[in-house]
């Protein structure tokens, strides 16, 4: 088994408190002809590494495919402030990869 990270997406535009958004991402080219085996872990940090999982994500809202990852992903809290989403999938073949999103989330006021 093994782990890798990869940054695959950045939301360009930053998101106020009541945007949500569920970002599509194919994972198809790095899983080969293996599969995402199950339910994905999702998780997100701020810029200083404390978890913001419960403000940013809406767990119950993910979704994902046999090579397809949905996050389901809400505009935050607190001002000028900087996300890291992380998903982890892990495959039928036992084999897990981290990929990120990173996001900014600015107050309009």
């Amino acid at each position: 088994m093994s782990t890798n990270c990869k940054v695959i997406g950045h939301i360009e535009q930053p998101l106020s408190p009541g945007d949500e958004v569920q970002p599509t991402f194919d994972i198809s080219s790095w899983l080969g002809t293996d599969e995402i085996s199950g339910t994905p872990v999702y998780s997100a940090t701020d810029e200083r590494g404390v978890d913001v999982t419960a403000t940013v994500l809406t767990l119950a809202k993910h979704t994902n495919t046999t090579t397809v990852l949905k996050p389901w992903i809400k505009g935050g809290a607190t001002r000028n402030k900087q996300y890291t989403v992380k998903m982890v999938p892990t495959t039928l073949h036992a084999e897990k990869q981290a990929f990120y999103i990173k996001y900014s989330f600015r107050e309009i006021v």
